[in-house]
């Protein structure tokens, strides 16, 4: 299983291709993902500063399950443009089978499935967590971080909005602010000539403390208001306690699913272990389903790919379903997928190569002498 000069060329050419696929399909679900993100900073949900730091979780968790893919069409653009070039009936003619195509792809192959395999075991869960972790901490400090003067800021805390002119000069005070929430059924509209943001040592709670201010308590449109003046007042705006983290079953560990009863995670379980699996069983179809004539051009069988992985990869979703459901039964769950698909693929390399008709050419000449 060395190196050959054959294998490293091929290695190369597969590996750019990859690289390439893997660049683009991130990006895709990069960009789709920070749309959402930014949306959500632009809102005040979450703090502008966060949104990269949520986009690297993202984009971690996203790896396992793109790369399988992006291996897959790399492959095919690779031997793609080696049949288009006549590369491969140069090799052909040297006497470089299948063989040695899969023995280079093997070499590509093995280490790409076991790196496949820790970031669908460890490191996508890790990230899955951590960047719900980091998006409910995002959402609870947005209070804080979203004071910016000039502009009104939504206060899910408050429970209404709030407003500041401008900050000092040392920014450590607020200018001209303005408060509206409310408290006992009541609208409640408080102005400050300045405030601060304080934290209670004891409970950690985050308070905005206006100072020289007036204060209104009343409904519109009744008429009946009440007005009060205060030297200083606080709102809580933030709570000192984090919430408590809900953990989606794609961010729980690994080693929590095994054993576990539960058919929801026997199928995300099931789900993980078929990201490497996937690295094999479509690394075994690429061979025969990149084959083309000179004539099909580079990406002749391109559409034909993404075609097979939506059919492959949408059957693997569809039976987590039916796990999940109870339909199908845990011993069997995603594995028949895998089985049709790697038979798909073996039948087709036996065609293409001519072992079913040599076979079905002896076994016909046979019954033929035996017949005479």
């Amino acid at each position: 299983m060395g190196f050959t000069i054959v294998a490293r060329y091929l290695i190369r050419e597969i590996g750019q291709a990859w690289l390439a696929v893997t660049l683009v399909l991130t990006a895709v679900l990069f960009t789709n993902r920070l749309v959402r993100y930014l949306g959500d900073a632009a809102s005040g949900a979450i703090p502008g500063d966060m949104v990269m730091q949520l986009m690297g979780y993202k984009a971690l968790s996203y790896l396992a399950l793109a790369i399988p893919g992006s291996f897959f069409l790399g492959i095919i653009l690779a031997l793609g443009r080696l049949y288009r070039d006549s590369e491969m009936a140069a090799l052909g003619a040297c006497g470089i089978g299948p063989k040695e195509l899969y023995k280079a792809l093997f070499l590509l192959a093995a280490p790409l499935t076991m790196i496949i395999a820790w970031m669908a075991l460890d490191m996508g869960p890790w990230a899955a967590r951590e960047g719900r972790e980091a998006e409910q901490l995002a959402q609870e400090a947005v209070e804080i971080q979203a004071i910016r003067p000039g502009r009104f800021i939504q206060s899910s805390q408050a429970d209404g909005m709030f407003y500041i002119e401008r900050f000092s000069e040392d920014g450590e005070r607020m200018r001209n602010v303005f408060l509206q929430t409310r408290q006992g059924g009541e609208q409640i509209l408080l102005s400050a000539d300045e405030g601060y943001v304080e934290a209670d040592p004891e409970t950690g709670d985050q308070y905005l403390v206006l100072l020289d201010g007036r204060r209104y308590d009343g409904e519109p449109g009744q008429g009946r208001w009440r007005e009060y003046e205060y030297a200083v007042h606080g709102v809580r705006i933030a709570e000192g306690d984090p919430p408590e983290v809900r953990v989606r079953r794609d961010g729980m560990p690994t080693s929590e699913l095994w054993g576990s009863d539960d058919l929801g995670d026997i199928s995300e379980l099931q789900w993980r272990l078929s990201m490497p699996v996937m690295v094999v069983t479509l690394g075994l179809m690429a061979i025969p389903l990149s084959r083309s004539s000179p004539r099909d051009g580079r990406y002749g069988r391109l559409l034909l790919a993404v075609l097979v992985y939506a059919v492959y990869s949408n059957g693997l979703t569809v039976s987590q379903g039916w796990l999940e459901e109870g339909t199908l039964p845990p011993w069997l769950g995603l594995w028949p997928v895998h089985v049709v698909a790697a038979t798909v693929a073996l039948l087709w390399l036996a065609h293409q190569y001519g072992v079913l008709r040599r076979r079905g050419g002896r076994s016909g000449s046979g019954g033929a002498n035996a017949h005479s």
